[in-house]
């Protein structure tokens, strides 16, 4: 696209000089043209683009909508990264307050139970330990009675440390395992966000919507150019002038351009000047400068100056 208008302000330069020499005019003191500093807007990830209002010609703010990719993938990784946040925040938490009250009642109940239990079990015993003595029950019997009520000691001290554990939060090494799981799901959900984020583009700066190059249903890689967008303060005249010529130069200072169809010359301020010199190029048509060492210069142009890239102009300055 560059080239064609470049192309394009280089045949309309040369047409205009070739006509003044013809008409006799006086030949303008420095031939240039005017380009475009573009902004081009990408597309940051690969997709499909499902949407977009603007069109070539529109003239659009900072900040205004112009075209979104298909967030499906996107929308359902965000979904399933907030879920597992919860999680491990729920965790976390858990571990920090202990086990709930009706967790410590479930553990109070087993503690009666192996109570009752114990309780049956010394009643065993001390009801099978004289039948044993006395000779009329076998010495097994004996050993299973005690081994009974050992057995149920065991279990009613066991759910006694069961509710005393249930009631403490989580060792240190197991909160800090909790805290970091929780810290990583955050990190992912705010990964899913930003890649969530990125299926939305607006526009970086104002201006007018030069160029479309993909349009809803197309499908776009990473980096690549979605539209152009000429902004409002991007036009600028490039012109070249001989060594001669530069210490009337600086940057800040300011020339005049004219060209066909405006009234009046517009005032621009010089941006840069080029620090080696060059041949002139083939695209500006002057007998004058013709095999001669000159050196580029650019002015930036004012918002309301009314001129096209491509546009050949005329530079001068007092």
């Amino acid at each position: 696209m560059r080239l064609r208008r470049s192309i394009s302000g280089a045949i309309a330069l040369l047409a205009m000089a070739t006509l003044s020499a013809c008409n006799g005019h006086e030949e303008p003191h420095y031939l240039g043209y005017v380009e475009a500093e573009w902004t081009y807007v990408s597309a940051p990830a690969a997709g499909r683009i499902v949407e977009q209002p603007v069109r070539e010609g529109d003239t659009v703010e900072a900040g205004t909508f112009l075209f979104r990719l298909d967030d499906t993938a996107e929308e359902a990784a965000l979904a399933q990264a907030n879920a597992q946040l919860d999680r491990a925040t729920a965790e976390a938490e858990n571990l920090e307050t202990g086990a709930r009250a009706p967790e410590i009642r479930q553990f109070q109940a087993q503690l009666r139970e192996a109570e009752v239990r114990l309780a049956k079990a010394v009643s065993d015993r001390d009801r099978m330990l004289p039948l044993v003595e006395q000779g009329l029950a076998p010495e097994t019997r004996a050993d299973e009675v005690i081994s009974a009520v050992e057995a149920a000691e065991a279990s009613v001290e066991a759910a006694r440390q069961q509710i005393i554990v249930a009631s403490l939060p989580g060792r240190p090494a197991t909160r800090s395992a909790a805290d970091a799981a929780a810290l990583s799901a955050e990190a992912a959900r705010i990964t899913a966000e930003y890649r969530l984020s990125e299926r939305t583009v607006s526009a970086p700066a104002g201006g007018r919507i030069e160029e479309v190059f993909f349009r809803p249903g197309e499908y776009v890689v990473p980096g690549a150019t979605v539209l152009a967008i000429l902004p409002q303060s991007g036009l600028k005249a490039r012109f070249f002038v001989p060594e001669a010529e530069l210490p009337g130069l600086e940057v800040g200072g300011t020339v005049l351009v004219t060209s066909d169809g405006h009234a009046a010359p517009v005032e621009a301020r010089i941006s840069y000047i080029s620090h080696e010199a060059e041949y002139a190029p083939p695209v500006i048509y002057s007998r004058s400068m013709r095999e001669k060492l000159v050196f580029l210069i650019e002015a930036d142009l004012p918002e309301d100056a009314g001129f096209h890239p491509g546009l050949p102009v005329e530079v001068d300055w007092q």
